[in-house]
């Protein structure tokens, strides 16, 4: 089985900013109350806007599971210091484009300590844009901004009015958290060109089945995976204590017994090993 990735018209839209002819294979969502078009019209004006400018958006990156999963073990680590990280990528103007799974694309970009986002959904050849939210953090809490006929939406949305809140919430937190693993955790990225590439082994495609990648987004892809879960490499100098053990011993006949003794601290050099979800895996092959 192949990994394929599609092309997405909202990635060629907006890595070509020269081009002034707005496409047709970029739409609206359908809404339930009809005032909701022209706001998502003018919201998706702004983005064009924005395009034009040339921000500096690098390669689509495409998550792997393997680096979902990092962002799940941190997120709540980097939760608690969400609006430093806010202030650190406005100031860096971060921005990017990202292939989320359930064929999710979302375009984001950090200034004045928000986080603007744009949700789009692909289907059928076609990106249709969802909503616009601007989020910023309070405390420990992240305040969605979006317009309010928005979010009551039906035709948007699903659930309750907190469950929606809730919903756009995690994806600007899910964003926040994943520029963080990215600058912060151990990661690998490798860039897929245009056409069809097999990932040799030892890179960090090695687990996608046959190694096969059709790229069909008309550029090239990063694929953002992890070693950080197959792989647990710690190269510090980790200083342990004296301890008191049961040592094994042969005695001059041959016999095993145990002898308790003294075990002096000492200067451990890193390690390197297999992490759970790696042995696992080999297990079940």
């Amino acid at each position: 089985m192949n990994m394929l990735i599609k092309r997405r018209p909202i990635i060629t839209w907006l890595l070509h900013p020269d081009s002034l002819k707005y496409p047709n294979n970029i739409l609206l969502s359908g809404v339930a109350n009809p005032i909701n078009s022209q706001i998502l019209n003018d919201q998706l004006a702004e983005l064009d806007n924005i395009r034009i400018q040339k921000p500096i958006w690098g390669l689509p990156e495409l998550l792997m599971p393997s680096f979902e999963e990092v962002m799940n073990k941190t997120i709540l680590s980097f939760e608690k210091i969400m609006p430093e990280l806010f202030q650190e990528f406005s100031k860096q103007e971060e921005c990017g484009i990202l292939l989320c799974k359930r064929n999710v694309t979302l375009v984001y970009g950090f200034g004045d300590n928000k986080l603007h986002l744009w949700f789009f959904v692909e289907e059928k050849g076609k990106s249709i844009f969802k909503f616009y939210s601007c989020n910023e953090c309070v405390g420990l809490l992240t305040k969605v901004g979006i317009t309010s006929t928005l979010i009551q939406d039906d035709g948007l949305f699903q659930g309750s009015l907190e469950e929606r809140q809730n919903f756009i919430g995690s994806v600007s937190n899910f964003i926040a958290s994943y520029i963080a693993v990215k600058k912060y955790v151990k990661v690998e990225t490798i860039t897929i060109p245009q056409g069809k590439f097999t990932a040799i082994e030892g890179t960090p495609l090695e687990y996608v089945d046959k190694k096969k990648i059709i790229n069909q987004t008309g550029q090239e892809v990063i694929v953002m995976d992890s070693k950080w879960f197959r792989k647990i490499v710690n190269d510090n100098d980790i200083y342990v204590r004296g301890f008191w053990r049961m040592q094994n011993k042969k005695s001059a006949n041959g016999e095993w017994y145990k002898e308790l003794i003294y075990v002096d601290s000492f200067v451990r050099h890193g390690y390197h090993r297999n992490a759970k979800i790696e042995d696992i895996f080999n297990h079940n092959k």
